[in-house]
């Protein structure tokens, strides 16, 4: 596909990495030549310097023929122009970034009146995805498919846990719900289980199941869920915004720990039943005397990687029961891991699966397109979504009998609003959403998980 970034910040060099590296064509527009000279070194793109608002630039990319322009600068009315154009112009698809809390609640609206295709909100995105987090104590990291049906669970094993050193096989027979063992990292490896396979202490685990049927198994290994009350956020970001009026809902106390005084003005005006403090989220004697130790969960959520960092690890020093931090740069995930931080979210990396699945979804408009995407295990597994078409050689055939590529794993199915966790026994039916886990590369159709 021939595809248009507009703005060649985080978001826009992580989308062009990405995509890059799936055999795109891809052409980056931003007016800052040094970040473009460090695109053009380490991607294989081509580089445009100028305004991707600009008719003229826009038509020296022959964005008439272009089948994806994806604005995501940092302004959001710039964005929006640059689609509005580029549609006019010829872009079959048009995607843009839209941050601001102002428009929050004019998502639809702005959609429909200036015909973008997809309106991204990274912070939106991802304060959602901690809001699971702080829902689920015992997971790492949560995600949701079959119309959040289907819960995907990271978790760490623990010496504790009663299913270390036990084949999955057997595993499977004692447990008092049916969930799926997806996928496991352990040490620099990861493996899609098989029934010989035996849990060790620290393997990062994904799971996948009804959510009651998560619960009970969580109660299985001993690790009780505690519901969050009070949650302490480190940085007044639109993150921060986004989560408190998410677990505002939820009936959850939040307290905002900002250093920015003029920052904290303002959120004390847009965030009603929230204590906003001015503070050094990084100064212990601010955390004590805030007395973070209460809270059930800290969220760092500042500008800075390694201010994140060193407030997360003081709070997973003090005890606290869920530690949750934004982390943009991609080399400290192995590093923040072993310090026993695996709760990270990163906006740039929720934008880009997004992006993906709708980038896999046109690039296959006439196969059985994914629908939903999430990379995991720093993307060497991927979990994707599919609702199947009758095709004989894989619908109403039993699982056993496919033939399917190695490393390749159903997760569940999802038929008639009930949910499959599938043996060999099962099959898949015409109009059944498929969860599929992999990896083999990516998948951009159902198909491709049999064997050629």
């Amino acid at each position: 596909m021939k595809i248009i970034i507009v703005g060649a910040g985080k978001v826009g060099y992580t989308l062009a990495q990405e995509l890059s590296m799936e055999n795109h064509h891809i052409t980056l527009i931003d007016h800052d030549a040094e970040v473009l000279n460090y695109a053009n070194e380490t991607l294989d793109l081509m580089c445009i310097k100028g305004n991707g608002a600009s008719v003229e630039i826009l038509k020296n990319t022959d964005i008439d023929e272009t089948d994806l322009l994806l604005a995501v600068t940092s302004s959001d009315e710039l964005n929006m122009i640059c689609c509005v154009i580029g549609k006019k112009l010829g872009a079959k698809y048009t995607v843009a970034r839209v941050r601001n809390t102002d428009y929050s609640n004019e998502f639809k609206m702005l959609q429909e009146e200036l015909e973008l295709d997809m309106v991204i909100n990274p912070e939106m995105d991802a304060a959602t995805e901690i809001a699971r987090m702080i829902k689920f104590p015992s997971a790492t990291n949560v995600e949701t498919f079959a119309n959040n049906l289907v819960e995907m669970v990271e978790f760490r094993v623990l010496d504790s846990d009663p299913i270390i050193n036990i084949k999955l096989m057997e595993l499977n027979k004692k447990l008092p719900e049916k969930v799926l063992f997806c996928a496991v990292r352990r040490d620099n490896n990861v493996y899609i289980p098989k029934g010989n396979f035996e849990f060790h202490q620290d393997d990062l685990v994904y799971v996948a199941g009804e959510r009651g049927s998560i619960l009970r198994f969580f109660k299985y290994l001993g690790r009780h869920p505690h519901k969050a009350k009070n949650i302490t956020i480190i940085g007044g970001s639109r993150i921060a915004v986004y989560l408190t009026w998410i677990l505002q809902e939820l009936d959850i106390k939040v307290k905002i720990i900002e250093q920015d005084k003029d920052r904290c003005y303002l959120l004390n005006d847009i965030l009603n039943d929230t204590l906003i403090i001015h503070g050094d989220g990084t100064d212990q004697e601010v955390l004590d005397n805030e007395n973070i130790a209460s809270a059930d969960a800290i969220v760092s959520l500042t500008d800075r990687d390694e201010e994140n960092l060193i407030t997360s690890l003081y709070a997973h020093q003090c005890g606290i029961p869920k530690v949750i931090l934004k982390i943009n740069r991609q080399n400290y995930f192995p590093i923040i891991t072993k310090l026993g931080l695996d709760s990270i979210v990163s906006p740039k990396f929720i934008t880009a699966n997004n992006i993906l699945r709708l980038v896999r979804a046109l690039d296959n408009s006439k196969g059985i397109a994914v629908e939903k995407l999430y990379r995991i295990l720093d993307n060497e597994a991927e979990i994707a979504e599919f609702t199947a078409k009758k095709i004989p050689h894989l619908t109403d055939i039993q699982l056993q009998d496919l033939k399917m590529k190695k490393d390749v794993l159903i997760a569940a199915i999802l038929r008639d609003k009930k949910i499959i966790i599938p043996n060999g026994n099962d099959l898949i039916k015409e109009k059944d959403k498929v969860i599929v886990v992999t990896k083999a590369g990516h998948i951009t159709d159902l198909n491709e998980i049999l064997t050629d």
